[in-house]
């Protein structure tokens, strides 16, 4: 199959879905496919371009014989809300003009959306064509914007969402990574749509490398420390979280690494507290590593915001056999996650007394966290690679061939199996 990949975020970026998309066009590539990448240049999580990126529009080159086509979106150093959207508007212009490959034409497109760009993109960029288009969504970017008051502006909201179901009405497959996504989009296209199909995300093949490098000769956990490796932004709630981490006093060590958009304050406002440490990991090595190192992770979720997908950082923890303390409400992915598979524990963000008191607990049972590693390491097993990855080369390759249907190739059930004792 000629298979034209489109994504904001690619090799080098390392978090959220740039290693899932990068792993997806590689094993694509193994399995004997032509493919070809359409996607930005790297800035992501600090919101920064490098040095030799700026001010070029377009560059063609290749990831490990992999055609590639990074162009130019305005990438703003505060992401505020108008501002992401003139970055996502950017980046769809830029794909308008600059996205296909000269003298070729795929036989399906993979558009990964995060972002409404590439939502929006797939439906006009082989138009009259007839080419099938499967669009990933990992998160509905317009409902968490204006929920959290991002985008308040007369009409925006109506413009936003209308443009959003337009695109999602025309792909000719939508899969997505959580039962409850897949709920929602079926509200937002139609109830019972075939065409959609949950298909969750997976340990991709580099981190998996790494972790076995690592494993055998993993350093004795440090005694706890809770860490938090990820994008810090607004949707992630963290700020709340390091507010009642100071008031607690629990003999516990929090690390933060990542960039985003609430780095630079959280920085200034814990600069003076000892049990809050902010550091910075380049390379998935020194994650890895981080991570083998850890008691425990730290997975937060601002409440009152729609939280239908289960966080990226998730399934890093999993693999490394590392417990989860998942600050969320219970009932969403995330928190059913954790609390069916057994490999830590859930509670509210506004519960610090209950934080504090399971925090205690882990201190004074380190058995009980060897147990919870242990039920990680096992819950890992369903977000395997070979897996999942098969699951969407049948469905590209159904879609190329008009043999089936989205939801008839997918062996994923509609809910996350619980996770057995």
């Amino acid at each position: 199959m000629k298979i034209h990949l489109i994504t904001n975020l690619f090799y080098p970026d390392e978090l959220a879905g740039a290693s899932l998309y990068t792993d997806l066009a590689r094993f694509l590539k193994e399995r004997g496919h032509d493919v070809r990448v359409t996607g930005t240049f790297s800035y992501y999580p600090a919101w920064k371009l490098r040095p030799e990126d700026e001010g070029v529009s377009m560059r063609e080159e290749e990831f490990e014989g992999i055609p590639l086509r990074r162009l130019k979106m305005y990438v703003p150093a505060k992401a505020s809300g108008f501002k992401r959207l003139l970055s996502d508007a950017s980046f769809l212009w830029a794909l308008a003009t600059k996205a296909k490959f000269p003298s070729w034409q795929p036989d399906v497109v993979i558009s990964a959306c995060p972002m409404l760009s590439q939502c929006v993109a797939q439906r006009f960029l082989y138009v009259g064509k007839k080419v099938p288009r499967l669009l990933i969504v990992q998160d509905f970017v317009v409902d968490a914007a204006l929920e959290l008051g991002m985008l308040n502006l007369p009409g925006l909201s109506w413009g936003l969402r209308k443009m959003e179901s337009w695109s999602l009405r025309s792909a000719s497959s939508l899969s997505t990574i959580s039962p409850e996504m897949l709920t929602k989009l079926g509200e937002k296209v139609s109830p019972n749509d075939r065409r959609l199909t949950f298909i969750p995300n997976w340990i991709h093949q580099s981190l998996s490398g790494e972790i076995d490098r690592q494993w055998a000769r993993r350093p004795k956990r440090e005694t706890y420390q809770l860490l938090y490796s990820g994008n810090v932004g607004v949707k992630q709630g963290l700020p709340d979280f390091v507010d009642s981490f100071e008031e607690m006093e629990c003999g516990w060590q929090l690390r933060i690494q990542g960039g985003g958009a609430e780095r630079a304050r959280l920085e200034e406002r814990t600069r003076d507290c000892q049990d809050i440490v902010m550091a910075d990991v380049s390379g998935e090595d020194a994650y890895v590593a981080s991570l083998l190192k850890a008691s425990a992770c730290l997975i937060t979720q601002k409440p009152d915001v729609s939280a239908n997908f289960l966080p990226s950082k998730l399934l890093p923890a999993l693999a490394t056999g590392t417990p989860v303390l998942a600050i969320c409400e219970a009932d969403t992915p995330l928190g059913r996650e954790v609390s069916e598979g057994g490999y830590g524990a859930v509670i509210h963000p506004r519960k610090v007394d209950q934080i504090k008191a399971t925090l205690q607990v882990w201190k004074n049972s380190p058995e009980s966290m060897v147990a919870l590693s242990q039920k990680a390491r096992e819950r890992s097993e369903f977000f395997g690679r070979e897996r999942i990855l098969t699951t969407y080369e049948s469905e590209l390759s159904a879609l190329s061939t008009g043999q089936a249907l989205a939801s008839e190739v997918s062996d994923f059930s509609t809910t996350v199996p619980s996770q057995s004792s």
